[in-house]
């Protein structure tokens, strides 16, 4: 598909790329939106093969524009640029709480090109980073949030599973690094997923603040929000999975949504945590809600 190359800097002179992708035809958007952001999980990026590759087309073809975009997570390590120095960022430097920059500057690049219904679509990490931006940060910008297999960060739960005891010393080492004087020093994480970390980024992130945890920002949310989640998920590992960030998630947002009018939540049946084999099925349960948004 044809799209334009487009960037943004965020408050904090962070600079980001993406692309925009305009409607096919001249067809109205059939969905409750004219433009869907699309936000990647840990270590991903805008232009990676996925599930958001084929999604960008399935919201085009709908009368939808879609911006693909990088946030300052993109892949493993990365580095951008400051106030023109250079400064690492990706996946192993990232603070999670900046996201709200960045999320704020895509939505004002989306509304500097005319887009009024501005929707909000994350996937994994980008799931739970959508969540804390619209917790923490109210856009009335934004019309809704889609977020697909947001995993749980939560200290207490963690330490309560079988790998319980295998996370504790993960933490341990991380705290004792910082203890050191040694915030930045990398780290090979094996729970709750296999990932490289600095001691700081990894006490942010799943440390026993739990700063992230969907479930205590989800009912902060105002706006019409869907909660997707793969039936393998917190049952089958590999594939993607994560075992320990799922287990009971699911029974844990289907009571969310019994208390709150905004939440709808969906199981996709079978699927791992990219819907592999489940993204028909996915996108016409994402598709169906978006009409009704």
């Amino acid at each position: 598909m044809l799209v334009d190359l487009v960037k943004v800097e965020t408050r904090d002179r962070v600079r980001l790329d993406g692309i925009l992708g305009k409607p096919t035809g001249s067809t109205k958007s059939q969905l409750g939106v004219d433009i869907v952001i699309l936000h990647h999980g840990v270590t991903g990026n805008f232009y990676g093969p996925g599930m958001f590759a084929e999604y960008s087309d399935s919201l085009r073809e709908q009368g939808c524009a879609v911006l693909r975009v990088n946030n300052r997570g993109h892949d493993p390590i990365s580095q951008v640029r400051e106030e023109e120095e250079p400064v690492r960022y990706g996946a192993a430097y990232e603070i999670v709480d900046d996201c709200r920059h960045d999320w704020e500057a895509w939505v004002t690049f989306a509304e500097s090109m005319g887009y009024k219904r501005i929707g909000l679509w994350g996937h994994s990490l980008g799931a739970v980073k959508s969540i804390y931006y619209m917790a923490v940060q109210p856009d009335t910008r934004v019309t809704c949030v889609v977020a697909s297999s947001p995993p749980r960060f939560s200290y207490s739960a963690y330490l309560a599973m079988e790998e319980g005891n295998a996370f504790k010393q993960q933490e341990e080492l991380a705290q004792g690094l910082i203890r050191e004087g040694k915030p930045d020093a990398l780290m090979e994480a094996d729970y709750p997923r296999r990932n490289l970390f600095t001691a700081k980024v990894f006490v942010d992130k799943y440390g026993p603040e739990e700063r992230y945890n969907v479930l205590k920002h989800i009912p902060k949310v105002n706006v019409p929000i869907l909660v997707t989640i793969g039936g393998a998920e917190g049952i089958v590992t590999g594939q993607g999975n994560s075992k320990i960030g799922f287990t009971g998630l699911a029974n844990e947002v289907q009571q969310l949504e019994e208390k709150m009018a905004n939440l709808t939540f969906q199981i996709i049946p079978d699927a791992d945590h990219s819907y592999t084999h489940q993204r028909k099925y996915a996108w016409d349960t994402i598709s169906s809600w978006l009409k009704k948004v």
